[in-house]
């Protein structure tokens, strides 16, 4: 006899999609299908597009293009921008904003042990 699985609720539940609130009056949906997903690997790994257009990009495909305008309005720090890209990724792998901002850090660690490495050696 074969097995049947219904998973009907469960995808039905997962398509609720996050939302990132930027203030009290401007919240939006994060958008996590697997194109902007796949969109945003490719961003990530493209060596020619510099940090800044990267954290633009994401941003638009993220959250919209109207987002990306209103947040840019607000003149915000570096600090908030790289926090506003944290959300979008850990909304997109299904993590909290705190596993992100651990391997964030966990992963400057390593680049930073590298260099010393490196200067070391010299």
């Amino acid at each position: 006899m074969s097995r049947a699985y219904d998973i009907a609720e469960k995808l039905k539940s997962g398509s609720k999609k996050p939302t990132v609130k930027i203030d009290d009056t401007h919240t939006y949906e994060i958008n996590t299908s697997k194109n902007v997903g796949i969109l945003l690997k490719g961003l990530v790994e493209d060596t020619k597009i510099d940090e800044f257009e990267k954290i633009d990009k994401i941003i638009e495909a993220g959250i919209g293009k109207e987002a990306l305008k209103y947040i840019d309005s607000l003149d915000l720090p570096m600090a908030s921008y790289v926090t506003i890209v944290n959300v979008i990724m850990a909304a997109i792998n299904d993590v909290s904003l705190e596993e992100i901002e651990e391997m964030e850090v966990e992963s400057s660690n390593k680049n930073n042990n590298n260099f010393r490495k490196k200067k070391r050696r010299k």
